[in-house]
């Protein structure tokens, strides 16, 4: 085999490799949240906690010990979307990790719920490892509900993120 035709075999076999890789969640990283609802994380809570918004429930529990964060809980709808459509296509709930002046320094995927019924709870379960600068948590998601009416069926997108700047 030349020499050529060896180094562009290896190219193809490393550029499929690198493609497959999980990448870095840095896509809201240094986002605001300043318009929403924030929780200190040095505040002590004992019990579930309960996050709302027009669209999604949260109900959740927290155990921090050093840097190592655990979140768990029930991702459930609000009574807006009960009454406006007949499920939810596909909502993705984020925890946004901030520091003090509101800016995203990490965040994750915590749950999601694929052609559900609004009535379902959606249960999670994470843990990961703080940054220093993470003060307070917030929720976010975005999603698209959907009226399976016969005669007129609909969708609408909704979404709550932190503002990234353009």
């Amino acid at each position: 085999m030349n020499n050529k035709r060896y180094a562009f075999i290896i190219m193809v076999m490393l550029v499929s490799l690198l493609g497959c890789q999980p990448t870095t969640f840095t896509f809201y990283k240094g986002a605001s949240a300043v318009d929403m609802d924030a929780v200190s994380l040095t505040a002590a809570r004992q019990g579930v906690q309960h996050w709302q918004d027009l669209y999604v429930t949260v109900d959740y529990r927290v155990k921090q010990q050093g840097r190592t964060f655990d979140i768990e809980g029930d991702l459930t709808f609000s009574d807006n979307p009960k009454l406006l459509y007949t499920h939810v296509r596909d909502l993705k709930l984020k925890a946004f990790f901030v520091d003090k002046d509101l800016r995203v320094v990490k965040y994750l995927d915590i749950a999601r719920t694929l052609s559900t019924n609004l009535e379902a709870a959606t249960g999670f379960s994470k843990s990961l490892q703080l940054p220093d600068e993470a003060v307070a948590l917030t929720f976010g998601y975005e999603g698209v509900f959907v009226d399976s009416d016969p005669e007129q069926p609909s969708s609408h997108s909704v979404w709550k993120l932190p503002k990234r700047s353009s």
